[in-house]
């Protein structure tokens, strides 16, 4: 899973480079457009077009008988039943493809997700950044948070025995990609605050727990299991983002946009869905 979030960050950092200057919705949309046009290029790899093919121009057929025969309730009713089974028969093909593209939408839905989900913080931002242990043994140990320059410890570290956390409150002095550093004992980990960038790959959470979570958070390589550290919290603002004026949540544009775009170019690369 480190390795294949590891291809995935390389890749979308590479693809989001050309406009981190600019406003977030550029990137967006373009990513938009090329997902669309993968997952159309994918399902018309491995669905039967042929049979896709003839259903939809059999429902077509029958639709139109609706608007012919809409007089003869006898024939209405036969047309919708078989317009159901066929509407079946079209889930039926397309169900296989639709579990394939899952795969990728997911992996570039987390990669979205880490860029447009949560904005970097700003000069002057204060931010609490929390450890949470594998157990509370180490509580009574050190736990030490070492900031570089650009960012300002401003309390202890506050011990949650009960929840096996340790947190601080940090002030960012300097926009950058600052790097912290936990230790606990002999075990080191460090974990990236991002700041002053108008948007980026704001990743809140550095973790070992678990493949999901993992998954979930692909910004930064996972903590091995060997170390008594679980995982690594920054918190984070939401990232706003407009179009026209109005707000809007990025996953509902990237669906939305990602099907107009997969439609637009159906004729484009010949596929029938």
């Amino acid at each position: 899973m480190g390795l294949l979030n590891r291809i995935m960050t390389g890749l979308f950092d590479l693809v989001f480079l050309p406009f981190l200057s600019l406003d977030p919705m550029w990137g967006l949309t373009v990513v938009s457009l090329l997902a669309g046009v993968l997952m159309l290029w994918i399902f018309g790899k491995v669905s039967d077009q042929s049979a896709i093919g003839l259903v939809r121009d059999q429902i077509r057929g029958n639709l139109i008988g609706i608007r012919l025969f809409g007089d003869d309730l006898g024939m209405l009713f036969r047309l919708q039943v078989t317009i159901f089974r066929q509407t079946l028969t079209y889930l039926r093909y397309a169900m296989v493809p639709m579990l394939i593209m899952f795969v990728p939408v997911l992996l570039i839905l987390t990669q979205l997700n880490l860029r447009f989900d949560l904005r970097p913080l700003d000069a002057g931002d204060k931010t609490v950044v929390t450890v949470t242990l594998r157990d509370a043994s180490p509580l009574d140990e050190a736990v030490e948070l070492e900031v570089p320059d650009g960012v300002t410890v401003e309390t202890p570290g506050v011990r949650i025995a009960s929840e096996r956390e340790v947190a601080w409150r940090v002030r960012i002095d300097e926009p950058g990609d600052h790097r912290l550093t936990i230790r606990v004992g002999d075990d080191q980990v460090e974990k990236t605050l991002l700041a002053g960038s108008r948007w980026g790959a704001a990743s809140p959470l550095k973790t070992g727990a678990g493949w999901v979570d993992k998954l979930l958070y692909p910004g930064e390589a996972p903590i091995g299991k060997s170390s008594r550290i679980e995982a690594v919290t920054v918190q984070y603002e939401p990232l706003s983002l407009s179009l026209f004026g109005f707000g809007i949540d990025w996953l509902l544009f990237f669906f939305v946009a990602s099907i107009v775009f997969g439609f637009a170019f159906k004729r484009v690369l010949g596929v029938e869905i």
